[in-house]
């Protein structure tokens, strides 16, 4: 029954934000008033998300406190870091970096606690090199603008290798912990990067339309599917 609670309520509050921010922000018009009223409360919709999402993990009560209060504490910064990018890169990225760094010791800790395999090192080594390659050929491409990165480039930089650590470390849990199901909790850290690839294209590259759209879907998308690990691995 909560699981079906969680599901609707925070799906509720995510398509809310997104549709109210893209209306203040001119991405799409919709002539309906109570939207647009709402529009001007943007940032506290916003922060429902993450917040329903905290609630739920804690509720779950899991046995391993990596993915019960470490990860509610990850996604506690997370609602921070949404508060935080309404100023903007500075003090957005550093609030998102601390969750990046917590999510990371919550799966990596887990594997940890589970065992880690000779198989889930290989496997997990793979991926890094695979996102080590990427950071490094989109790095790269953002300098190509008239734009650049700037005095950002080193933030983002280690903002990069971390949230590609993160990436990493779920895919060690899966495949340590062998639970099938845990693949969606991968695919939600993917959807993190992708998320925050685009905030980068965006930032020091060249403007996307509907970014409010594919930023935050795609986002929410990310956390939604990594707060519910602990559904998905019973020790």
């Amino acid at each position: 029954m909560i699981e079906i609670i969680y599901l609707g309520s925070f799906w509720f509050f995510a398509v809310l934000y997104i549709l109210v921010k893209s209306i203040k922000s001119n991405e799409i018009t919709l002539n309906f008033g109570i939207l647009t009223k709402l529009s001007q409360y943007s940032t506290i919709v916003k922060i429902f998300p993450a917040g329903i999402a905290i609630l739920f993990t804690l509720s779950v009560g899991h046995e391993s406190i990596y993915l019960s209060l470490v990860l509610s504490i990850g996604l506690f910064f997370c609602l921070l870091g949404d508060l935080g990018m309404e100023k903007g890169l500075i003090p957005g990225l550093p609030i998102f970096l601390i969750a990046q760094i917590i999510l990371l010791v919550t799966f990596t800790g887990q594997a940890l606690e589970i065992g880690i395999a000779t198989d889930s090192l290989l496997l997990s080594g793979i991926v890094a090199v695979g996102t080590a390659v990427y950071i490094l050929l989109f790095l790269r491409y953002l300098e190509s603008s008239d734009k650049g990165l700037g005095k950002f480039r080193t933030p983002v930089l280690i903002y990069c290798v971390f949230i590609s650590l993160m990436l990493t470390s779920t895919v060690l849990l899966w495949t340590t912990s062998s639970v099938a199901e845990f693949g969606i909790v991968v695919f939600g850290a993917l959807l993190f990067v992708i998320s925050d690839s685009i905030i980068a294209v965006r930032e020091f590259h060249h403007d996307i339309s509907y970014r409010e759209i594919k930023v935050m879907s795609t986002y929410y998308t990310a956390i939604f599917l990594l707060s519910l690990s602990p559904l998905t691995i019973l020790i």
